[in-house]
């Protein structure tokens, strides 16, 4: 038996450079279709959230009849977007088998697969869902699949929280998750998060596709087989900018670097590039006025080896300034008091908390809804504001070299 695995299309979501939710679902079927498959898998938010419903209805629903047409069979579980979507959707076509609607583990039988399945029954499940899970819905001549929307090794979470020994002693062959939009293995258990077919934002770095499953001889699966599938990536680039004394310097670098992420990556199609600056950055530089450049030119790209790779208008900044902190801390003026703050791991700390709060104001206001929320830790906001303070320290010393 051959399956399809997907999860997270988010079908009515409207990225900024992204293809939609549209898209992505497209390319499923073609894939779908070309690899003969037995069945797909659609292990939840399929669809972004209840008011972009009309939007996707038709097309959710005419994929859904060219997979059946062709013999395909569609097997799918609620997340935390579309979980009261999905109940209307199966009155409305008999091309899905929605498994465990209302919270309640449910099992389907096709051939030599066993496919066990949970839904959302809200928007947030702070229960662990494999705590009720029956210890007799796997069967021991059946190849078991588990399909579940869950925030994976984690005992508290919003969205399903469920650890690895839940997974390892559940009697299930192989687990595919949904929730988490980065594909892969996690842990020591047989389970994979399928990822989000096609990067949703630019946060979503790396390749994205789906998995086919295939059983071998009707007694087990071969090892999940990834499929790329999203058209455009989304990479980092570090460019370290030690010992360069101008700003054509660092550009010459930064075209150089990507150049060279192309070449590692061997990846051909359309890549969008946000540049990670390392090493030590000379005072005389400035990061944002250089890139600020870089921008008012023609859009910067590189056409080489079958890649198209543009440069997004944000970066990071990673560098360490050419400031001996602990000489100047030593000495007296405004200077030299930021400089004793920020060898003050208390200092820090303090900063790094004042920034945390903000950043968590700052999202929570309407005004700012589309900035990244991401959440930081404690050492990221400390690193934060550690950047922060050395460039203010940076404009302290370069006007004090100014004035003598």
């Amino acid at each position: 038996m051959r399956i399809l695995a997907c999860a997270d299309i988010h079908m009515g979501r409207k990225p900024v450079l992204a293809q939609s939710g549209h898209s992505s679902w497209d390319a499923i079927i073609e894939k779908a279709l070309s690899l003969a498959v037995d069945v797909v898998v659609l292990v939840g938010d399929v669809v972004e959230q209840e008011k972009a419903w009309l939007s996707v209805y038709g097309p959710l629903l005419k994929g859904l009849q060219t997979l059946k047409e062709a013999g395909i069979r569609v097997i799918g579980v609620g997340g935390n977007h579309d979980w009261n979507i999905f109940p209307r959707l199966v009155q409305d076509s008999d091309a899905i088998t929605i498994l465990g609607l209302g919270g309640k583990w449910e099992s389907l039988d096709i051939g030599c697969v066993r496919f066990l399945g949970w839904s959302f029954r809200s928007s947030h499940e702070e229960a662990n869902p494999l705590k009720e899970f029956p210890s007799d819905l796997p069967n021991p001549s059946l190849i078991n699949l588990g399909l579940l929307h869950a925030d994976y090794g984690t005992a508290l979470s919003a969205y399903a929280p469920v650890q690895e020994q839940d997974l390892l002693h559940s009697g299930v062959d192989l687990w595919m998750l949904g929730h988490i939009h980065k594909k892969g293995r996690v842990g020591a258990a047989k389970a994979y998060y399928c990822g989000s077919p096609y990067a949703l934002d630019v946060n979503e770095m790396g390749e994205h596709g789906l998995y086919l499953l295939e059983t071998e001889e009707d007694l087990h699966f071969k090892e999940p087989l990834f499929i790329p599938l999203c058209p455009y990536r989304y990479e980092t680039c570090c460019i370290d900018v030690s010992g360069i004394a101008d700003a054509d310097g660092i550009q010459k670098q930064l075209t150089k670097s990507i150049r060279q992420c192309i070449q590692e990556l061997k990846y051909e199609g359309t890549l969008f590039v946000k540049a990670v600056f390392t090493g030590t950055l000379a005072l005389s530089l400035n990061l944002d006025q250089i890139m600020q450049k870089v921008g008012d030119d023609d859009v910067f790209f590189i056409e080489e080896q079958g890649v198209v790779a543009y440069l997004l208008d944000r970066y990071e900044d990673q560098t360490e300034l050419a400031i001996d902190l602990q000489q100047l801390s030593m000495g007296s003026g405004p200077d030299a008091l930021l400089a004793r703050k920020l060898l003050d791991p208390i200092q820090l700390d303090r900063l790094a908390r004042q920034y945390l709060s903000l950043n968590e104001e700052s999202c929570n206001s309407s005004a700012y809804s589309r900035l990244d929320s991401s959440s930081l830790s404690l050492e990221e906001a400390a690193n934060l504001a550690r950047q922060a303070g050395m460039r203010l320290l940076q404009a302290m010393v370069v006007q004090k070299e100014g004035e003598r």
